[in-house]
């Protein structure tokens, strides 16, 4: 395999990642912050009254993971490399 697929494959595998847990903290926060229960298996909030909340924030969080996906990724790419370098 080419060595500057590396870093990329990893940059881009660990992005995911931090999207991944970024959303669900995003979610899960943003159900107890009004007053609801999350539910982890069916992945709802369920609001005191019983109805399920829908979350709001959809466009400023895309915003957020899309740049949020770019840095890690660029970052952790570039460090890779660096290591890479470093050790040959």
């Amino acid at each position: 395999m080419n060595r500057t697929l590396i870093p990329t494959l990893a940059g881009v595998f660990s992005s995911l990642l931090c999207i991944w847990l970024l959303h669900s903290f995003f979610i899960v926060d943003d159900c107890l912050d009004n007053g609801g229960s999350f539910d982890y298996k069916t992945s709802q909030c369920l609001l005191e009254n019983g109805q399920l909340y829908e979350n709001t924030f959809t466009s400023i969080a895309l915003i957020v993971y899309v740049v949020v996906g770019f840095v890690v990724s660029l970052t952790v790419a570039k460090f890779l490399r660096a290591l890479l370098i470093k050790t040959t």
